[in-house]
């Protein structure tokens, strides 16, 4: 027993002292599987040091392996990539062991110049034992070949390839590496210095709008391109099994902080974003995949590269130059932005002294979203301008909430300008993109002069000479009255564009000018008592009866009311309304005789002059039926200036002692009005073919004189008026009664012939008597 022993022990030592001196070569060479391996460690000298390891564990592709490789020529630091220092058993490898071969690389994973890596996956168990393991996902064909009690030989069926830099290692991802180039970090990263690079799996830009996108994208997005790209960067190597437990701070090169957090299940998160697979190998580092980018907080966005990511570009230059950047910048107050387009920004056509209150009228104070803006709506604009006493000029807008083309649900118009898409919105700052640049409000004649139907105030305003007055007021608001409102004025208009009506004119126009900024908004708040141009007082606000209109007037009780039409016209000191009536001041008074004298109806002038009755007209409401001097000249009116009585009787027939009437006719049927000539003359106004005609009650011709114009006295107590005729009206002769000359003829001859008969029947009877008494006769009682 104790011989058997013996020999057995005799027999391990010779066995082991046999096995001992074997080396990798050597088992190597008794494998025929092996015969290329062999031969590329004789090519590339490595035979040698490799017989020199006292222990180690080599991954040694077989020869398939050797022929499926397609790389580049075997080398003598990838044979070294398959030596491990230590011996190793299939027992020893888990899943995500880093392995650190014999393949040193300089400075590339430190400055202790450590071994490359290499990776074991395992499927089934995880964890050490069973599984089954692969390196660098080359499947072990043949495990654990002894060579020697601490070296061991994985036979292996993939040649393993170094792992490239990490500039290099990215390439495959075209958008990533294009962003690296642009920021010249695909250089660093190919540099023999460790890093760790924390990589999305989605694109890094993935938490970002399209606009912030673009942005990032563009050339001047590179800095913050650059600093997104650095925060995803550490300046050391740092394998997943060295985050220890719980959160660790670490500085990535953008000087930001990545908090890297290990929970109990192990699982880990960057910024609280899931890493989802560690330990990507790189040879100067190492990758982590994360499920999403985080945003640093040094990566921020305000309007300025809002602007830039929508390509106003031009806009954001031109704010630039002119001093306006805070817009772009502020954090603190929020702003609305009408940004046009760069091609539509027409610099040249913009002169350089207006150019900084151009921008600003792009500019609207505070945060207004499609569903703040309403139709017809006066947008405060950030140009401040001392034409509007320091008030800020104003932006209309339009709303429609049908339209072919929609911004969230409305069609929205700044001026002319459309908005194109929905506001982008940052921070509370909105930006609409428009169709094309706002153009200042203008110079208030050169605005009014291109609408026709404000063409006759317009030529007042010239003809009176107090355009220049109403140009250089500033803060003013202007009710401009239609060419409607002036032409139911009648012969007045005539009269105020008469050289004789000329102050009139002026102070007329003057009170239309209100001092002060009275926009539609305001309006319709209430009563408003504006101080005008002419020292008179204007009153404007809703109408008193119920209606929803805003009516202007004189602030006297009884005063006639103007309807306010189109409102909110802006222009560059003001603002201007248009209303269908011509307005007033309280000592503005137009007589008859004043607008006779403005229709040049000089022969009727003569003629009540001649006849003591001009002076008349002043303090008695008349209306005069002025025949045009045209029509004076069909009869002989030096011979009716001689005869006192005719001239007195022609011009008291012209004359209707009553006051202005708004209707001339009742319904369908013709009017009768008495004359100043007598009870008996009268004039008949009737309507004819859409006019009026005047005629002379009694008269056998019914061809009466056409009424070509009316105008009525304006202020003072006098209520009179003027309705200027085509024909002079004749007065009829009369006789008795009043009749007619010739009915008082007729009449007296019929009374004649009757009285005649009635003489002549009596005669008769007292004939007859006589003679029978005469004669005898006696009655018979």
């Amino acid at each position: 027993m104790k011989f058997n022993i013996a020999f057995l022990l005799f027999f391990a030592l010779l066995y082991n002292h046999a096995v001992a001196y074997k080396t990798i070569i050597d088992v190597l060479s008794e494998d025929s599987r092996f015969e290329k391996l062999i031969n590329h460690l004789q090519r590339t000298r490595l035979v040698p040091d490799v017989n020199k390891l006292e222990a180690g564990t080599l991954f040694a592709p077989d020869n398939t392996a050797f022929e499926k490789f397609s790389g580049d020529d075997i080398t003598r630091e990838m044979m070294l990539y398959h030596l491990l220092p230590v011996g190793m058993t299939g027992q020893d490898f888990f899943n995500g062991q880093l392995l650190e071969s014999l393949y040193v690389r300089p400075g590339f994973l430190g400055s202790d110049d450590p071994g490359q890596r290499i990776k074991i996956t395992k499927e089934g168990n995880a964890g050490k034992g069973r599984g089954k393991p692969y390196i660098n996902g080359a499947e072990i064909i043949d495990k654990d070949i002894v060579v020697n009690n601490q070296t061991y030989i994985q036979a292996i069926n993939q040649v393993l390839v170094p792992p490239s830099t990490l500039g290099d290692s990215v390439r495959g991802n075209e958008e990533l590496y294009g962003f690296l180039q642009k920021v010249g970090l695909d250089k660093i990263l190919n540099q023999p210095q460790p890093f760790t690079l924390f990589l999305p799996r989605p694109s890094v830009l993935n938490r970002l709008n399209a606009i912030e996108k673009d942005y990032m994208m563009s050339q001047y997005g590179v800095q913050d391109l650059e600093r997104l790209l650095n925060f995803m960067i550490v300046d050391d190597v740092i394998y997943s099994t060295e985050f220890p437990a719980g959160k660790t701070v670490y500085k990535a090169r953008s000087g930001e902080s990545l908090v890297v957090g290990v929970n109990k299940d192990n699982i880990i998160t960057v910024n609280d974003v899931k890493v989802s697979e560690t330990d990507v190998l790189a040879a100067n580092g190492v990758i982590h995949i994360m499920d999403d980018m985080p945003i640093p907080e040094n990566v921020f966005f305000n309007t300025r590269k809002y602007l830039y990511g929508l390509n106003s570009t031009k806009l954001v230059s031109l704010m630039d130059d002119y001093g306006l950047q805070h817009y772009l910048d502020d954090d603190v107050e929020k702003y609305t932005i009408l940004a046009p387009a760069n091609q539509d920004i027409k610099e040249d056509s913009i002169p350089d002294s207006v150019k900084k209150d151009w921008l600003s009228y792009h500019v609207m104070t505070g945060s207004l979203s499609a569903d703040m803006l309403t139709d017809g709506a006066l947008l405060k604009s950030e140009f401040v301008s001392p034409r509007l006493g320091g008030a800020p000029q104003r932006v209309p807008v339009f709303v429609q909430n049908e339209a072919p083309v929609k911004v969230a649900g409305k069609s929205i118009r700044f001026e002319h300008s459309r908005a194109l898409t929905d506001p982008a919105v940052v921070h509370d700052n909105y930006i609409y993109q428009i169709s094309e640049p706002l153009a200042l409000p203008g110079d208030i004649l050169s605005k009014l002069v291109i609408d026709l139907n404000v063409s006759t105030f317009i030529a007042t305003i010239y003809v009176s000479e107090v355009a220049d007055e109403i140009k250089s007021a500033d803060g003013i608001t202007m009710f401009v009255p239609t060419n409607d409102a002036f032409h139911s004025l009648g012969l007045v208009a005539q009269y105020l564009m008469h050289p004789a009506g000329k102050s009139h004119l002026q102070s007329v126009l003057r009170y239309h000018v209100a001092k002060g900024l009275l926009y539609r908004e305001d309006m319709i708040q209430g009563v408003h008592e504006l101080t005008t141009l002419a020292d008179a007082t204007l009153r404007i606000g809703p109408s008193g009866n119920g209606e929803r209109k805003l009516v202007v007037s004189a602030p006297e009780t009884g005063s006639k009311e103007a309807v306010v039409g189109q409102t909110d016209i802006l222009v560059g000191n003001g603002v201007v309304h248009k209303i269908d009536q011509v307005e007033f001041p309280g000592y503005v008074e137009i007589t008859t005789r004043d607008i006779l004298t403005g229709i040049e109806a000089n022969s009727m002038l003569e003629v009540l002059e001649r006849a003591g009755l001009l002076d008349e007209l002043n303090s008695t409401s008349y209306i005069v039926l002025a025949p045009s001097d045209r029509a004076f000249a069909h009869m002989d009116l030096d011979a009716l200036l001689q005869d006192e009585y005719e001239l007195e009787r022609l011009a008291k027939l012209h004359l209707i002692p009553i006051g202005w009437q708004d209707s001339w006719i009742t319904g369908s049927h013709d009017a009768e009005y008495p004359t100043l000539l007598s009870n008996y003359d009268k004039v008949i106004i009737r309507e004819d073919n859409g006019g009026l005609v005047v005629t002379v009650k009694d008269r056998s011709d019914k061809q009466g004189a056409h009424v070509i114009g009316m105008g009525q006295a304006i202020g003072g107590k006098v209520d009179g008026g003027v309705l200027m005729v085509d024909a002079v009206l004749v007065p009829i002769r009369r006789g008795f009664f009043g009749l007619p000359f010739w009915w008082s003829i007729f009449l007296v001859t019929v009374i004649s012939l009757i009285s005649a008969s009635i003489l002549g029947g009596c005669g008769f009877i007292v004939y007859k008597i006589y003679t029978r008494r005469r004669l005898g006769y006696r009655s018979i009682d």
